[in-house]
C-alpha cells in the first residue's frame, strides 16, 4: 500500500520525475537547432487550476481553493475579459517551481496595467491577493497533482510517440514553410491540467521570450500535437520579430488600405499561423490530422479570409503558387483595392 504524501512531498516527487525533462531541455539548447522544452510544474498547474475553476463558476471545489478562486474571479473582473491581459502575470511564471515562487514572481507585476481601449486597472494588489490564497490552499491540491501527473506524463508520451525523432524535422519544415530563420531556441511549454478557455497561451517572460502554456484536458490525438506547435509557433514570432511569412502578410494587409482597426489585421496573420501547424502536423507526422481550426471552428470564427488563406497556403506548400503569390491572394481576398 502506497504512503500517503505531503504536499511538499509531491513537490519534491514532482521535481525528482521532471529532472530529466529539465537535462534534455537543456541539451537541447546546447545542441542549436530549435526544439520544444516541455516543462511541468505543480505551482503552475495550481494556479491554472484555479484559474479555470473561476471562469467555470466550478462550485465542486476544496473548501481551501475557495479564496484563490474568488480572487481569480475578482481579477478576471478587473481585466474585463480579456484573456491577453494575464500576460502581465503569466509571463512572470517562467521558472516556478513552488506556490512561494509565485508570491516571488506576482510581487514584480506592474501596479497598474492600462487594457486594449485605454482603461487602466490595478494589477499588482489583485496578484498578490491570489498568490496568498494560492499558498494557503495548496495542500488541497495534493490529491489531484497524482492523477494530475499521470494525465501530464501521457501527452508527454504521445508526443514522444508521434513526433519523437522526427520533431527536429518537423520544425524544420514549418520554419522553412513560415520563411523563419531558426532562432535555436528551447521553447518552454508548460503542460498543465485544467486552465481557461482557450486552453493554450503564450506569453512574454521577463526576458521578452515567449513561454507558453498547454492544457492537456482541451485537446488529445494530433490535435494536442497541432496546440503545441501552434504556440511554440507564437514564440518563435516573438523570437524572429516578424521576418516571416506572418509578418510578411501583417505589412502587406496594412499596405493595402485595411482599416488599422478591422479585425483581419490581427486575425488573418494568426489564421495563416492556424493552417501552417495543421498542414505540418499533417504533411510531417500524421496524414489522418484535422485543422484545430476546422474541429473547434476558429476559421468560422475569424470569417471567409481564413478559408481563403487556407487554400491559397495550401497552393503554396504544394508548389503551385510562390510564398509572395499566395500572400497577395490572401490579401486580395479580404483587403479592399489599394487607394
Amino acid at each position: 500500500m502506497a504512503a500517503s504524501l505531503g504536499p511538499w512531498a509531491l513537490v519534491a516527487l514532482f521535481s525528482a520525475v521532471l529532472a530529466p525533462l529539465r537535462a534534455g531541455a537543456q541539451e537541447a539548447a546546447l545542441a542549436g537547432a530549435t526544439r520544444i522544452a516541455f516543462r511541468e510544474s505543480p505551482a503552475v498547474a495550481l494556479y491554472f487550476h484555479v484559474r479555470a475553476a473561476a471562469e467555470g463558476g466550478d462550485s465542486a471545489q476544496a473548501a481551501e481553493l475557495v479564496p484563490a478562486i474568488e480572487a481569480a474571479r475578482e481579477l478576471a473582473r478587473a481585466l474585463g475579459g480579456d484573456f491577453l491581459a494575464w500576460g502581465a502575470l503569466e509571463g512572470l511564471l517562467s521558472g516556478v517551481e513552488t506556490v512561494a515562487d509565485i508570491e516571488a514572481a506576482f510581487a514584480r507585476a506592474p501596479e497598474t496595467l492600462e487594457l486594449r481601449g485605454g482603461t487602466k486597472v490595478v494589477l499588482r494588489a489583485g496578484a498578490q491577493k491570489l498568490a496568498a490564497a494560492l499558498v494557503r490552499g495548496e495542500s488541497a491540491f495534493q490529491e489531484p497533482l497524482g492523477s494530475l501527473h499521470e494525465r501530464l506524463a501521457s501527452a508527454r508520451a504521445l508526443w514522444d510517440a508521434a513526433v519523437g525523432a522526427k520533431e527536429g524535422e518537423l520544425l524544420a519544415f514549418h520554419l522553412k514553410s513560415l520563411g523563419m530563420r531558426d532562432p535555436e531556441l528551447a521553447i518552454p511549454v508548460y503542460l498543465v491540467g485544467a486552465a481557461p478557455w482557450p486552453g493554450a497561451v503564450t506569453h512574454l517572460d521577463d526576458a521578452g521570450r515567449g513561454v507558453c502554456f498547454v492544457s492537456v484536458e482541451r485537446t488529445s490525438g494530433s490535435l494536442f500535437l497541432e496546440t503545441v506547435l501552434h504556440e511554440a509557433t507564437h514564440a518563435l514570432d516573438v523570437a524572429t520579430g516578424g521576418a516571416s511569412a506572418l509578418g510578411e502578410l501583417e505589412r502587406k494587409l496594412q499596405a493595402s488600405g485595411l482599416d488599422p482597426r478591422d479585425r483581419g489585421l490581427r486575425d488573418l496573420p494568426h489564421a495563416l499561423m492556424f493552417v501552417q501547424s495543421a498542414e505540418s502536423i499533417r504533411r510531417m507526422i500524421d496524414p489522418t490530422h484535422h485543422d484545430y481550426g476546422e474541429v473547434e471552428k476558429v476559421y468560422e470564427r475569424f470569417g471567409a479570409g481564413a478559408e481563403s488563406a487556407r487554400g491559397f497556403w495550401r497552393d503554396h506548400l504544394d508548389g503551385k503558387l510562390s510564398r509572395a503569390e499566395a500572400l497577395d491572394a490572401i490579401v486580395a481576398s479580404l483587403a479592399p483595392a489599394p487607394r
